[in-house]
């Protein structure tokens, strides 16, 4: 039996999506299809537009046969930690043979030659960053001025572009963990009936229809976009305080004033997120910020969750003809715990990190229900 895997957000799931999830047992000739997807929170900072289990519900519909959650101290940080995250809890259910990606090039041998070469020059590439942010350039420019040292011009072109920065990381994740699963880009869609999620919700925003360019009805289901944080955002930065805001991760060099300041001089979300924005802090990063505020992510918080002893499956979803295969799987051949249904007792019994960050992923749901007035603690009444 040959299975694949893919990390995924579908924020929301799309025809691009499903297009990658077709591709990838077409050419893999996978028996079954894993997801690792985001919960409430995405990579790139915002809210998911639609509640984790409609979205998991939905990729089940759509050719996978289960659905993991990413935990929210992975799913809500810079593209390194996503990937080990994401990879980690793959490498760990001990039965992925593929990890299938969407890329710009489609090309997994370049892919691989370029995460090689910044593998074996890590530590080099991170003090030329280090040197060069000293000087008040961007992070993306003094990464680029770090790995062109190391990179062809044309390796640096393919690296810079969002899909393969990704991927790339992957490949370093599985390469470091010496795991045995194979890497596959796959090139990405480009046709008439597929845009990017960023461009669906830009479009959803303004009411118009998106129906072409997803294999569902989206039209009965509440949304929640980015703005609807305000509010929550400024008690919590208001109640909080400078100091305490220091703490927060990724808070840095000054910052917390900053967002101290305009907090009081913005009048919506997207307003205090550009009043923020410097060569330093791009937007994405400072939207993860946010996140770190809204869930209280402090600094060494991260630090005690990001280990490989914070690793374990928490199912959203399971393709009902392939549950019982799934399971009986997982249970021969995972080396971390395989989280099915939730409740205090189980929470009780798991290690430190694994019971933090798992509590963790149940605020960020709670927060989302709030906001979109559904019931909270779903975490605890879903049902496979």
């Amino acid at each position: 039996m040959k299975i694949v895997g893919i990390v995924a957000e579908f924020n929301p799931f799309h025809n691009g999506h499903k297009y990658l999830i077709e591709k990838a047992k077409e050419l893999t000739k996978a028996d079954l299809a894993v997801c690792i997807m985001s919960g409430s929170f995405t990579q790139a900072g915002n809210i998911s537009i639609i509640d984790k289990f409609k979205r998991a519900k939905i990729a089940i519909q759509n050719g996978f046969d289960v659905v993991i959650e990413l935990p929210t101290i992975y799913a809500t940080a810079s593209s390194e930690y996503f990937a080990y995250g994401a990879i980690n809890i793959l490498n760990a259910l001990g039965c992925i043979d593929y990890i299938c990606f969407g890329s710009e090039t489609g090309d997994t041998k370049v892919l691989i030659s370029i995460a090689k070469k910044l593998l074996d020059n890590n530590d080099k590439i991170w003090n030329i960053i280090t040197d060069e942010l000293r000087s008040g350039i961007s992070f993306a420019a003094a990464r680029e001025k770090a790995i062109s040292k190391f990179l062809t011009k044309k390796e640096i072109e393919i690296s810079n572009t969002s899909n393969n920065i990704l991927a790339i990381q992957y490949i370093k994740t599985l390469l470091e963990l010496k795991s045995n699963i194979t890497p596959l880009a796959i090139k990405r869609d480009e046709g008439d009936t597929v845009i990017s999620a960023t461009k669906i919700r830009e479009l959803l925003k303004t009411e118009k229809d998106i129906s072409t360019y997803l294999p569902y009805d989206l039209s009965s289901d509440k949304l929640i976009f980015n703005d609807e944080l305000y509010t929550l955002l400024k008690y919590r930065i208001i109640s909080y305080g400078k100091e305490y805001l220091k703490n927060i991760n990724e808070v840095n060099e000054g910052l917390e004033n900053k967002i101290y300041d305009e907090i009081n001089n913005s009048p919506t979300y997207d307003d205090f997120i550009k009043n923020i924005k410097s060569k330093r802090y791009q937007l994405s990063k400072i939207k993860r910020i946010m996140i770190n505020i809204l869930l209280n992510i402090k600094k060494e918080h991260f630090i005690e969750l990001n280990t490989n002893s914070n690793i374990y499956a928490h199912v959203l979803a399971i393709n009902p003809k392939t549950k019982k295969d799934i399971l009986s799987l997982f249970s021969k051949s995972s080396n971390m715990p395989v989280i099915t249904s939730l409740n205090d007792d189980l929470i009780s019994k798991l290690n430190s990190p694994i019971r933090e960050s798992l509590l963790l992923d149940i605020t960020a749901t709670n927060i989302h229900s709030v906001l979109t007035n559904d019931v909270i603690n779903k975490d605890y009444t879903n049902k496979l």
